[in-house]
């Protein structure tokens, strides 16, 4: 009997909630291909900077490195031949390589996903870009001194490298550049890696010669690196022309006799830490300044520590560590005062100096970040020893050939030499359970609804942000490397039995997505909770139970579910093997950064609406038109939008509802032949600005203020005929002067110099901010022109030991001093 009864309520499901021909309302996440990325997607949660939209491997295949084998099938270098690929490991340890290794365009590389945590190592010879859009991460390039010739040996290079990101990579151990690419790169980004130390004494014809980096070609990153033992080209130049360098939140520790000098164009140089060391004996600047005429300067933030992390240099004295060598150059024919652009393919500004933190902040992050690891105890030998000894102000220069008296620089850069390299061991076996071998541990495709037998779901899309399932695996497994909140795990998708979350609230349409749509009338069936994942069949109205005590979970699989029941133990029972069935409404409701939680009412045609990004002209108004906006007010370039359905005109209901994730103002944009304004819009102010579209119709726009959190109910058109659709944009609203403040994050005292500093957050919308200090009965702000991307303070040396003060950060916001509730979070300081 029991059999009868699960028999019958299987065919119930699928005759009564069986297909239409109505679209989906939005489609099922694993449906989802990242073909259709957007290029706004990031390369991966924390990439910045000139490469920061690379896109590698995505939409190739997965490739497994499975030896540590210079060549042949299942080598690194077999894996980066072709373009196309993601490339994973199930093994970790040192490639001793042949010759250097030349990576193809359109290749993923993650390191990350080796066991141990620790990246692959190669050795003898270097890596190389010879193609374009490479993403690599947690690799390291030591070649060491075995295969190094008289006239030196670098560590990374190649002939292209433009548009790619190089993450969390360690390279050094070569008598020439560790980091050489420089002639034929455009859009790139080198973050959170460890370069050097070099072979500063390996055999070189030159003797003592071991540099750090020579960077161009042009729009280019250097964010958050660790630039450590090596006497010269800390940071050295080929950028042509006026194009841009970013050189940001870096920390340069122990040079020898130079830090930065070269032919460079534009650069942004901000926020970072030089640090002197053992072997550091001239050189106390942040730039040399060629005589090239396009030289030029954004400077700000930088500090110069001694070995035993006092000031030689501070932040708001940057422009006295400038070198020039050239008399006719100096600070007013170099200087900028606003930060250089490095502008994407779409031309937004994404150089790293938008969005820095301050110098300190970012020393004590690539210390404990920078290097080939997954987490900060995961690193490299070596990558974790330049960190301790960059942090302790110890170690020096050094080199693999031994001492040599007739060579005085060996002693002038305390070198020290005769020094043995050890390269990680191998680890041959996989950490992790992948019997379909995409790529993707089985309990984390569980989590998220995925199908641990299911070789293909890798190229799927999940969560519908744009990247391939294996991206954000291999993206998770990094979320330790990063400061906190860089990177955020990807969202499982049910409970402990791993079911799909349904929307009780609507009403579901189910297609056969093999064998086409069952006919059936499907109106008035909704799905009710039964726990752990089921979910029941009841009808819409009047709440009555119709499966007949069956419960059923919906589980992602390919491109749609599989259906199993409670009573046949999870077994699929709903349709054949193989069946798979596509659901007009999914789980989540739609969010970005300002409309979260969008429900779209008008539930046939839910699967047009959209959220996107960087509103302009050429972008598409429906989801159900080949119709784009012509014209953009200036202050809405760049808004987040809704693409909305034209047909939901002829809704008359509501058509959808979100929450306001901040303060924003909410944008409708109404085809001006509406003849009445409809009811919803009244409290809405008509602002006099318009757009235009491609079919040559005119929008009024009309808009409102609307706090964090708020519901927003999105109204009918008011009219469906001789009109279209209305749209909707929102902005982030300024938040006055008087309800935000610098909230001070650290006070660090100087014994040695009778000096305090103060460290701050951000302001969003600061133009500048001030010291505001406590005396005599009254508060006054002292200090009022502390540029908006410095976010710290030194006081003047030789203030009063034992003499208590009371100070606060105040920020300048559409020209109003934050010093009221600035004062309320005041400190109180004590001089030492």
């Amino acid at each position: 009997m029991k059999k009868k009864t699960k028999r019958a309520a299987a065919v119930l499901l699928c005759a009564l909630l069986a297909a239409s021909s109505v679209p989906l309302a939005d489609a099922p996440s694993g449906a989802l291909t990242a073909s259709a990325a957007s290029s706004k997607l990031v390369a991966f949660p924390g990439a910045v900077g000139g490469g920061k939209y690379a896109t590698g491997g995505r939409g190739g295949e997965v490739y497994h490195v499975t030896n540590l084998n210079d060549s042949g099938a299942g080598s690194l270098r077999d894996a980066v031949s072709k373009s196309g690929r993601i490339v994973v490991f199930d093994v970790s340890g040192t490639i001793t390589l042949s010759s250097n290794i030349v990576c193809s365009s359109n290749i993923t590389i993650a390191g990350q996903t080796a066991p141990g945590g620790s990246g692959i190592t190669l050795k003898d010879y270097k890596f190389g870009m010879g193609g374009d859009n490479i993403i690599v991460r947690y690799l390291s390039s030591r070649p060491g001194p075995d295969k190094a010739t008289s006239s030196g040996n670098d560590a990374w290079g190649g002939a292209k490298g433009s548009n790619s990101i190089v993450d969390h990579c360690s390279l050094g151990w070569t008598t020439d550049e560790q980091w050489g690419l420089y002639s034929n790169n455009d859009h790139y980004t080198v973050q959170y890696s460890v370069i050097g130390p070099a072979n500063s004494w390996g055999g070189h014809v030159k003797g003592v010669h071991g540099f750090g980096l020579m960077m161009g070609r042009s729009n280019l990153t250097f964010d958050h690196n660790l630039i450590c033992h090596n006497v010269s080209r800390n940071f050295r130049g080929k950028v042509v022309g006026t194009e841009t360098a970013d050189f940001t939140n870096n920390v340069i520790y122990d040079w020898g006799y130079q830090t930065a000098y070269g032919t460079i164009g534009h650069v942004n140089y901000v926020n970072n830490t030089l640090k002197a060391g053992n072997s550091t004996a001239s050189g106390y600047h942040y730039v040399q300044v060629s005589a090239n005429d396009n030289f030029k300067l954004y400077l700000s933030g930088n500090r110069i520590l001694n070995k035993d992390g006092s000031y030689r240099n501070s932040e708001n004295d940057n422009w006295s560590a400038i070198s020039y060598g050239s008399s006719d150059k100096n600070r007013s024919n170099t200087e900028s005062t606003t930060p250089f652009t490095i502008l994407s393919d779409s031309g937004e500004n994404i150089s790293s100096a938008l969005n820095c933190e301050s110098a300190a902040a970012s020393y004590d992050h690539v210390i404990s970040f920078a290097g080939n690891g997954i987490s900060p105890d995961k690193r490299t030998a070596i990558d974790k020893q330049c960190a301790q000894e960059t942090a302790n102000g110890t170690g020096s220069c050094s080199g693999t050939d031994p001492y040599s008296a007739d060579q005085s620089e060996l002693s002038k850069y305390n070198i020290q030499c005769g020094v043995k390299y050890e390269y990680p061991s191998a680890v041959t076996r996989k950490e992790i359970t992948d019997n379909d071998n995409d790529g993707m541990d089985d309990s984390w495709e569980l989590a998220r609804g995925l199908d641990p037998t299911d070789s293909t779901d890798y190229k799927g899309d999940y969560c519908g942000q744009g990247y391939m399932n294996i991206e954000y695996y291999i993206n998770d497994l990094t979320v330790d490397s990063f400061p906190e909140g860089v990177v955020t795990l990807s969202p499982a998708t049910g409970d402990a039995k791993y079911g799909a979350v349904m929307d009780t609230s609507v009403k579901y349409e189910i297609t056969d997505s093999n064998g086409g749509a069952l006919q059936a009338n499907t109106a008035g069936w909704r799905l009710a909770e039964a726990g752990n994942g089921y979910y029941r069949i009841i009808s819409a109205d009047s709440g009555i139970d119709l499966s007949s005590g069956e419960q059923y979970k919906f589980v992602r699989k390919g491109a749609g579910y599989v259906i199993y029941t409670r009573s046949s133990d999870d077994k699929q029972c709903v349709g054949g093997d193989g069946t798979v069935w596509n659901v007009t409404v999914m789980v989540e409701p739609l969010s970005g950064e300002l409309f979260k939680e969008l429900k779209v009412l008008d539930t046939p045609r839910s699967s047009f609406w959209k959220i996107e990004k960087g509103l302009s002209a050429g972008a598409l108004l429906y989801g159900d038109r080949d119709v784009v906006y012509t014209s953009i007010p200036d202050s809405l370039t760049g808004a987040e939008y809704l693409v909305t359905s034209c047909d939901s005109k002829l809704t008359d209901s509501d058509l959808a509802t979100f929450k306001a994730g901040k303060n924003m103002t909410v944008y409708v944009a109404l085809d001006n032949r509406v003849t009445a304004r409809p009811a919803w819009l009244s409290n809405y102010t008509k602002t006099g600005m318009t757009v235009q579209n491609s079919g040559s119709v005119t929008f009024d726009i009309y808009q409102q203020e609307v706090k964090s959190g708020t519901t927003v109910t999105l109204g009918t058109n008011g009219q469906s005929s001789g009109c279209v659709n209305y749209t909707v944009f929102a902005t982030a609203s300024a938040v006055p002067a008087s309800e935000v403040y610098p909230e001070i994050t650290s006070v660090e005292y100087s014994e040695q110099f009778h000096q305090i500093r103060f460290t701050w957050k951000p302001v969003d919308g600061a133009s500048n901010y001030g010291i505001a200090v406590y005396l005599a009965g009254k508060w006054r702000i002292q200090t009022k022109n502390i540029s908006a991307s410095t976010l710290s303070y030194t006081t003047p040396k030789n203030l009063t030991p034992g003499k208590t003060y009371k100070v606060a950060v105040a920020a300048k916001v559409n020209g109003e001093w934050t010093a009221a509730e600035s004062i309320k979070h005041a400190v109180t300081v004590t001089v030492r």
